[in-house]
């Protein structure tokens, strides 16, 4: 589903002629791309959806934190890999007090604080590879042709999870000042995250299979072949990723 097909749907459900809602005296298309934008947003924080999930890497280098990287939500890495080997999260307390124990300890362990992710560097051999596993921040629909994060690479790839975020736009909108429904705007909230909820099983299901197996929650391709990661202005930040 493209963005322009998202609001014609919503339009629809609003009882609007899209074609002439330039004329519309209650809702103007910027309202609409609004509500579908806001709908996206709950639908993308909801569950963690394969689509919202990605990896960045960077070279290490030999230093006591990394700045977080930019476009992965701050508290959403889940693993953290270094040289290839898996890392241990732990709280800012628990990590800073190993090294007060031990400041030679070897343990592969990590934690953040604050914008900053700290990495036991005496663990590692400057040079390895840094991997990061978090949420990317949703994206923004601005293009008519733009997909919906349900139809990641092609508007024939149709999602009941699309729907989903209609009806949840559709809450929005009857919510709103203009239309002042809170009730039925809550009936329809509930129909969005029953189909939510119902697309996630099979995700949820594939999750456990993965995890009893020992890997990791997503396992992403990767397709960060941009940039001269061995260049020295990259060492040890996320911008060759950019």
């Amino acid at each position: 589903m493209t963005n322009q097909e998202s609001k014609q749907h919503l339009a629809r459900k609003l009882n609007i002629d899209y074609s002439d809602i330039a004329n519309n005296d209650l809702f103007t298309d910027t309202d609409l791309q609004s509500f579908i934008q806001m709908g996206i947003f709950k639908a993308w924080d909801y569950k963690p959806w394969p689509f919202t999930q990605k990896v960045k890497k960077a070279t290490s280098v030999s230093t006591e934190y990394y700045d977080h990287p930019t476009d992965i939500i701050n508290g959403s890495i889940y693993r953290l890999t270094m040289g290839g080997e898996e890392y241990k999260k732990l709280d800012p307390q628990s990590y800073f007090k190993r090294f007060e124990d031990d400041s030679n300890a070897q343990n592969r362990i990590w934690t953040e604080v604050e914008t900053y992710i700290f990495v036991n560097q005496n663990a590692y051999t400057v040079g390895d590879e840094l991997c990061l596993f978090g949420k990317k921040f949703p994206i923004t629909l601005s293009g008519s042709s733009d997909l919906l994060p349900f139809s990641p690479t092609t508007d024939n790839y149709e999602h009941s999870g699309n729907e989903a975020i209609v009806l949840l736009a559709y809450g929005e909108a009857l919510d709103s000042e203009k239309k002042k429904n809170p009730a039925q705007a809550e009936v329809e909230r509930k129909k969005a995250y029953q189909i939510l909820d119902v697309l996630w099983k099979p995700f949820a299901e594939q999750q456990a299979l993965m995890q009893s197996a020992g890997r990791p929650m997503f396992e992403v391709p990767d397709f960060f072949g941009k940039g001269n990661k061995n260049d020295p202005a990259y060492i040890g930040n996320f911008r060759y990723l950019d």
